[in-house]
């Protein structure tokens, strides 16, 4: 504990969760960018000098920063800065912010995103064209699974009557067998081709934006989930390098290449020598992208997940976005020259062919990476036992373990109470990550982490639901270090502790998590951000 050199900031009168574990500790020393001491009030005084900022925490938790595990920051932050639905409560809002920026944006094109399902069920082309009749406008849903376009964008694009269904994708159509704008997976494609990419100035402006908002939420580093052209966006792997490079990005950060959807076993030898010419050459401009991401099927929702029984509503199971083949070989392929598999999976068909998959590579390489399943909405038993064993991390998305009666037309009562099954992943032996899949979902940590240690979200009244499946709560500590620790082993090669010499990314939050009940951790707040030393956001 003793130093003679004095540190540049104090965090006192706190309670310090290291990452792992609730500690005894109250405070934090920090000198440069690393952790200097960690101990009581009086220790960490004792370090302080006549020009070191002395931090009262208030009796709030002093803990690592967060790192999202699955997140689109720089979407996220270009529709920040373009159209942006994701606040809309109403269907006249979201029309409202749609034709303010008509009315406020130069270019052709009307983009950005957000718009609630629960808002739009089935949103149309007629609504688009009654507010912007002579532009064309493409806006994704906040799942960015769907696109919702007018007609002027159908137009350009060349969609109409007579355009094909492409393979895992929808063109939805009215009963006279035209487009009504709403368009799928695959399908959104169709569209987003010919809107004019974002350029990389437009995305690293983004990225910053977003950096400054995740900052207040307490998040200090993630994991950006699609490097690649997708769904009509652009790579924004340059926008990356590019805030790396002048030293703008001080987040740690990572990023997942792109699997496209519809890739056959023919095509990935060519994409196993393109990645490692990509992970050489990011590597070398400081960004780890020695990660895969790859979408194994769609969403309940549009009922484009793969599942083991039919849909409730027709006697489709969805369908795979890459065939079980193809997949065991980008897995085993990918595994043997270094690459982490970062799977986006919702149903538990495409759960039970993706353990299959992984099992081949553990099977043909040996213990290998640390490969990654998120979301996870929907896992056989059978399977989710087969997590630890197999040495799959969990990459989970706490926010959505929750009763989500507008799936239940879907895939039924049964599954949907039955999902999400964390508790069960986490008794196999399976490490756990936490991410938010922000534009997606809120990108508040403490959301997700109530969500995770309570199944249930309170309604608008406040009154909560009741719990989904409440056997599958995780404990707050597993919460914690899934968010901190775990979510960094992951996607940053480790960190997310605080320890001395560890990097200073630390936060602390409006209360002591451990001395509130576990229903009240939806009212828990950011009060203080640390990046690499760096005091970058307090509260008011």
């Amino acid at each position: 504990m003793t130093s003679t050199t004095p540190a540049d900031v104090c965090i006192v009168g706190g309670r310090v969760f290291d990452g792992r574990i609730g500690t005894a500790d109250t405070a934090v020393a920090i000198r440069g960018e690393r952790i200097l001491a960690i101990g009581s009030d009086a220790e960490i005084r004792a370090l302080a000098g006549t020009d070191t900022r002395i931090v009262d925490a208030a009796g709030g938790g002093i803990l690592p920063g967060f790192v999202d595990a699955h997140i689109h920051a720089a979407f996220a932050g270009v529709e920040r800065l373009s159209c942006d639905l994701t606040g809309a409560t109403t269907v006249d809002e979201t029309l409202a912010l749609i034709a303010q920026a008509a009315e406020t944006t130069g270019t052709e094109w009307v983009t950005g995103g957000g718009w609630s399902h629960e808002l739009f069920p089935h949103p149309t082309r007629q609504q688009l064209d009654a507010i912007v009749p002579d532009r064309p406008v493409a806006l994704s849903d906040a799942g960015h699974h769907t696109l919702w376009v007018n007609s002027r964008a159908l137009e350009l694009a060349g969609v109409d009557r007579d355009t094909p269904t492409p393979l895992n994708g929808h063109i939805h159509r009215d009963d006279d067998g035209e487009p009504t704008g709403y368009l799928n997976e695959s399908a959104a494609e169709l569209v987003g081709r010919v809107v004019p990419p974002a350029t990389d100035a437009e995305i690293a402006a983004g990225i910053l934006n977003a950096q400054e908002f995740l900052w207040t939420l307490g998040i200090t580093g993630w994991h950006e989930a699609i490097l690649g052209e997708y769904n009509g966006k652009a790579d924004c792997t340059g926008a990356y390098l590019a805030t790396i490079a002048d030293g703008t990005l001080r987040s740690r950060t990572s990023g997942a290449l792109w699997v496209p959807r519809g890739t056959a076993i023919g095509d990935v030898p060519a994409l196993i020598e393109r990645f490692v010419a990509l992970r050489a050459e990011n590597a070398a401009a400081g960004f780890d992208t020695s990660t895969a991401k790859a979408m194994v099927d769609g969403v309940p929702h549009g009922e484009t997940a793969a599942l083991l029984e039919p849909y409730c509503s027709h006697a489709g199971s969805g369908e795979l976005h890459i065939d079980a083949e193809a997949l065991e070989a980008l897995v085993v392929g990918l595994d043997a020259v270094g690459f982490a598999m970062h799977l986006h999976i919702m149903g538990d068909r495409g759960i039970r062919v993706a353990l299959a998959a992984v099992e081949a590579a553990r099977r043909t390489n040996g213990t290998g990476q640390r490969h990654h399943f998120a979301h996870l909405s929907m896992v056989h038993p059978d399977d989710a036992r087969r997590f630890g064993p197999l040495g799959i991390t969990a990459n989970i998305q706490g926010l959505w373990a929750s009763n989500d009666p507008a799936v239940v037309p879907m895939i039924g009562e049964a599954r949907m109470r039955a999902g999400y099954p964390f508790r069960s992943i986490a008794d196999s032996g399976a490490a756990l990550a936490m991410g938010s899949d922000w534009p997606v979902s809120p990108a508040d940590p403490w959301l997700a982490i109530h969500v995770a240690v309570n199944r249930t979200l309170p309604g608008q009244d406040g009154t909560p639901s009741e719990p989904l499946d409440a056997t599958q709560r995780l404990t707050l500590t597993e919460a914690l270090a899934a968010y901190t620790s775990g979510s960094a082993e992951l996607v940053l090669g480790g960190g997310g502790v605080l320890r001395v010499g560890a990097r200073a990314d630390v936060v602390v939050s409006t209360v002591d998590p451990f001395a509130i009940p576990t229903d009240a951790l939806i009212g828990v707040g950011n009060a203080l951000t640390v990046v690499a030393g760096r005091i970058v956001h307090e509260s008011a």
